[in-house]
């Protein structure tokens, strides 16, 4: 039996070389950049190691399909390519203009294989519907095993994986510490729009049924990891959404969501036992943010530099009142960025971040609305959305969240980021009836590939 199953594991294997040995060369590789990054989602949390190595082979793979079908490529119609270069320039002014300009690279470069070349890979991973459900699925694979291992750490004291124990009484998973939560919250945003896949074949009991045993794991370690700023982002998200779908006038729309936000914020803290008003008032962040706004006061234009936080609090003869001295950072991503690259870089840095979520809202919500009216089919629409509100729940995640080059942070924002964009630029196409080049999606469809068109420009 167990001849068999390996029989048959490499008739498969062997299966599969041939199709992709059948395959023009650019459909091969971006074939190879779609699974490898799908891998890459559904074991983020797994280890330091996966979260290090498997953004460079899928780079490898991106690299290979630019050389090979660079016309076809979301980057190559990106019309709003320049916000990249934004984002680039405050990286830059962290780096070159920091007082200890070494400090300042290592801190920095550590992203460069985990964060800044992740939207470049993701936004070429969605060329239809098909692929934004093997996405989704991803995300959602991802949620549940991670809080399977959130309910065993709470049951044995110690994660599955590592052996990591609890901090404080808080879970912590595979991450080994109780920012899990800012994690599985962010991840949770993506794989919520896991209800439209089970609609479309199940019913609204069934779908209920199986949205709930697949997201509950993560749902209970979001509550016992007992972050608040995660908290806040899953309610941001719920909000977000029913300001994108809603269909009232403003004023009752802008009330429907405060009280869904507030509601949902409220439910999460109140099971977390994290609604205790002075602890909110002695929270050591309050001391960060004075810390960090000395700091930029110090430094106006250009900033201290990346990575540079306690050494320059320490300059001016500054300490944290509840945390320790060695504290990285002030706990705030828009003040990580003001101290560090200065109002010249913060600028930067926010046309880089805004310019995208703008972008994204202004091409998404329109067609969201038309997509639910039932005037298209598919649920193309609703799943983007629920990207681009992955992003903007990061934004929200970072009022109170780390530091901008937080690599695992910083590397599932852009990931979000790249799928949304990759969605508008072909999906547009796709409306345009622009044939994009092959979905890279399914291994039974890549050898029926069709001759492919040559895109035009899309925003």
């Amino acid at each position: 039996m167990i001849a068999d199953g390996f029989h048959r594991c490499h008739m498969r294997f062997r299966q599969i070389i041939c199709h992709l040995s059948a395959l023009p060369a650019g459909e091969r590789w971006h074939l190879c950049l779609f699974w490898s990054f799908w891998f890459s989602l559904a074991t983020f949390p797994v280890g330091y190691g996966a979260r290090e190595v498997l953004p460079l082979v899928s780079f490898l793979f991106l690299v290979l399909y630019y050389r090979e079908s660079w016309e076809h490529s979301v980057l190559a119609r990106l019309r709003v390519r320049p916000l990249f270069y934004c984002l680039w320039g405050m990286v830059c002014i962290g780096v070159l203009l920091s007082e200890n300009v070494w400090t300042s690279l290592l801190h920095a470069g550590t992203g460069i294989n985990k964060g800044f070349i992740l939207p470049f890979i993701a936004m070429e991973c969605v060329w239809d519907e098909k692929c934004l459900r093997h996405l989704v699925w991803a995300c959602a694979l991802a949620c549940f095993w991670e809080g399977l291992d959130g309910v065993y750490q709470a049951q044995t004291g110690a994660d599955l994986f590592f052996g990591y124990a609890l901090n404080g009484g808080r879970l912590t998973g595979s991450l080994g510490d109780y920012s899990v939560g800012n994690y599985i919250a962010l991840a949770l945003v993506p794989a919520f729009s896991l209800w439209f896949i089970l609609r479309r074949t199940l019913s609204p009991a069934a779908s209920v049924f199986l949205w709930v045993a697949v997201l509950w794991p993560a749902f209970y370690l979001l509550v016992g990891a007992s972050s608040r700023s995660g908290a806040l982002a899953v309610a941001a998200a719920v909000g977000l959404w029913v300001i994108l779908r809603g269909r009232c006038d403003l004023g009752r729309r802008t009330c429907a969501t405060f009280g869904i936000v507030t509601v949902s914020l409220l439910t999460v803290l109140v099971l977390q036992g994290r609604m205790d008003i002075q602890a909110v008032g002695n929270d050591g962040r309050w001391s960060l943010w004075r810390l960090g706004w000395s700091v930029f006061l110090e430094h106006p234009w250009f900033g201290a530099g990346a990575g540079r936080y306690n050494e320059a609090f320490r300059a001016l003869g500054l300490v944290p009142e509840q945390d320790l001295l060695t504290i990285s950072h002030p706990h705030n991503l828009y003040l990580d960025m003001l101290y560090a690259h200065g109002l010249v870089g913060f600028v930067l840095g926010m046309i880089f971040l805004l310019g995208f979520l703008w972008w994204g809202w202004s091409h998404i919500r329109q067609r969201v609305l038309a997509e639910s009216s039932g005037r298209h089919g598919g649920i193309y629409w609703r799943l983007t959305a629920w990207f681009w509100i992955g992003f903007a729940a990061w934004l929200v995640n970072g009022i109170f969240g780390h530091d901008f080059y937080r690599m695992w942070w910083l590397a599932l924002a852009m990931s979000h980021l790249g799928v949304m964009i990759g969605a508008v630029v072909n999906g547009m196409a796709s409306e345009s009836a622009i044939s994009p080049s092959a979905t890279g999606c399914d291994l039974e469809e890549a050898d029926t590939v069709v001759a492919k068109q040559t895109p035009s420009a899309q925003d």
